[in-house]
């Protein structure tokens, strides 16, 4: 595995920002975000990012894992599940004028 090192200073999280996962493990991470995504209710753009809206039945274990696991390699990604009723909704961003990032990691870009 290459690691690519974090400037936790850089001004901008995403230019300071690299990736710690290999080809292999980032083509399963991939795969997980994809299999989220298409599970989903629908997906919103906000600022910096994206909305994913999840089914009642979502495991939101499963789903606060992922976006733990994307955390620690992709520190530039902010995650926050919110649970208002019914609703449940997993906010994905990459900071101010950065959603490409967040619509890639989906597969939407």
């Amino acid at each position: 595995m290459e690691l690519i090192e974090l400037d936790e200073r850089a001004p901008d999280r995403l230019m300071g920002a690299g990736c710690t996962l290999d080809a292999g493990e980032m083509k399963v991470r991939r795969r997980e975000w994809a299999e989220l995504r298409d599970r989903s209710t629908g997906i919103r753009d906000v600022a910096g990012g994206v909305v994913i809206g999840l089914a009642a039945d979502e495991p939101l274990d499963r789903v606060a894992d992922l976006a733990a696991r994307e955390s620690e390699c992709c520190a530039f990604y902010t995650f926050v599940l919110r649970i208002e009723g019914k609703q449940r909704d997993l906010e994905v961003t990459a900071g101010e004028r950065r959603e490409i990032a967040a619509r890639v990691l989906l597969g939407l870009a």
